[in-house]
């Protein structure tokens, strides 16, 4: 085996590195509090296969979406989500 090509250390990547936001996340946190409607699909159901929940933007995270109606909060998974409408 040759040495010069592998020395028996491992790279190991820095732990502190600060991981930057994602453009629509950034973008959807600067509407929270307005009405949206999110259209999402759930592929794999047939009962909530294209549905559209209407409501408050109340949450946005790396990988999910809070919309709260007069009732309900609904945690919606960015899987599923395919668009959401800003209704100023």
């Amino acid at each position: 085996m040759n040495n010069n090509l592998y020395n028996g250390t491992a790279f190991i990547p820095n732990q502190d590195i600060i991981y930057q936001d994602n453009y629509v996340e950034n973008y959807l946190r600067k509407n929270i509090g307005k009405n949206v409607e999110a259209h999402v699909s759930f592929c794999d159901s047939i009962e909530w296969r294209d549905s559209v929940f209407t409501g408050i933007l109340e949450d946005v995270g790396k990988d999910y979406t809070v919309i709260k109606t007069n009732s309900k909060k609904y945690v919606i998974w960015n899987v599923y989500l395919d668009y959401l409408i800003l209704n100023n």
